[in-house]
């Protein structure tokens, strides 16, 4: 049975890190998405979601 676990990352700097720390944890990424909001551009927020998995 597969593992899987998602995280949120506020951070465009911070998703290589997330992810290498995942993988050396046995974690594989399996889905990468991206979602951004706001009504100007001082205000726009991009959050980054990775969906990792792990066993058989």
């Amino acid at each position: 049975m597969k593992d899987y676990e998602c995280v949120q990352v506020e951070h465009h700097k911070d998703v290589g890190k997330t992810i290498e720390e995942y993988e050396r944890n046995g974690w594989h990424l399996h889905t990468y998405q991206m979602a951004g909001m706001g009504a100007g551009p001082m205000s726009y927020s991009v959050n980054h979601y990775l969906l990792f998995e792990r066993g058989k």
